[in-house]
């Protein structure tokens, strides 16, 4: 997912579902999903300005046990030949354990089959 002030034409739908789920207090991130977006700008006053929106966001704070989760879960794909970033085992532990859904476009989500992923484009997310 990336947030931005300047999106390409494809990028439009999932900016505006993104700008609504903020609006609607549906959002929810932690340290490293911030970190990772904010990476990704290259102008610090676009940077500054989604830090701001993601401020705005419920906060998720990761435990000693969802590190130990998330760890146990890279064991368990590695062990079937899948190798996930340690961020994206973080966000899916954190996922499960506040019951909420997954928005991204990030294919190492799919072999997670016991998370909820969010579609906007599908009835019901």
């Amino acid at each position: 997912m990336h947030l931005g002030v300047i999106f390409q034409q494809a990028q439009f739908a999932r900016k505006s579902c993104v700008d609504g789920l903020l609006d609607s207090d549906r959002v929810a991130t932690t340290g490293a999903v911030v970190s990772e977006v904010l990476i990704g700008f290259r102008r610090k006053d676009q940077a500054d300005w989604v830090a701001s929106r993601l401020r705005m966001t419920h906060y998720v704070e990761a435990n000693w046990d969802d590190w130990q989760a998330a760890a146990n879960l890279g064991r368990e794909l590695a062990a079937n030949g899948v190798k996930l970033p340690l961020t994206d085992l973080l966000v899916a532990t954190l996922a499960l354990r506040c019951q909420a859904w997954v928005y991204t476009t990030d294919p190492h989500f799919d072999v997670i089959t016991e998370l909820k992923r969010f579609h906007p484009d599908q009835p019901g997310g």
